[in-house]
């Protein structure tokens, strides 16, 4: 692979600005506008179930099993996809027209969105620690729920409801790129 200056600043920029960090700061921002930032319990419905699942096994199954083999690419990689199969199932759900139609259907969305941004959170820790435990942060995940293991409980989200946990107005998390001059104007 590449790892000039341009490529780095394209693959950050499309992968964790645009991809991770976007689908993050939509999703809390979404909670807070349109739940108040409260969290609850909710059904989810086939989809969210079908979301859930694409995720976990990427996250609790794929990536540890492919940074495990020191295969960190390929782990990306189906960390990768898991955040791509939650923008789609973002741009299918549309829970922005589901407020006034489907007020129920739009909260179980947004919920999902967290559920899976916790899960995306704990598995690429080892990549961007330090993001990676600023969102886990504005999630309201402990310190001791962000390990691999934790990825096998499920009811963690019931625990976080139950202590009333509010979500906060969102920070950005990755800030898009910008090359330096001098960088962007070498060749």
């Amino acid at each position: 692979g590449s790892y000039s200056p341009e490529a780095i600043v394209l693959r950050a920029n499309a992968e964790l600005a645009n991809s991770f960090g976007n689908l993050a700061q939509r999703t809390l921002s979404m909670i807070v506008k349109n739940m108040d930032g409260r969290l609850e319990a909710f059904e989810a419905d086939a989809a969210d179930d079908a979301l859930l699942a694409v995720v976990k096994l990427a996250c609790a199954t794929e990536l540890p099993r492919d940074f495990e083999a020191l295969s960190f690419s390929t782990g990306i990689e189906a960390w990768l996809r898991a955040v791509y199969a939650c923008n789609q199932y973002v741009d299918e759900q549309a829970p922005w027209g589901l407020k006034k139609t489907d007020p129920e259907r739009m909260k179980a969305v947004l919920q999902t969105l967290f559920v899976a941004l916790r899960d995306l959170a704990i598995a690429i820790q080892p990549v961007v620690p330090q993001k990676s435990a600023a969102l886990l942060d504005q999630l309201g995940i402990p310190a001791d729920e962000r390990s691999y293991a934790a990825l096998e409980n499920s009811d963690w989200f019931s625990r976080l409801v139950a202590t009333g946990f509010t979500v906060a107005p969102p920070t950005p998390l990755f800030p898009r790129l910008e090359l330096p001059i001098d960088e962007a104007t070498s060749d």
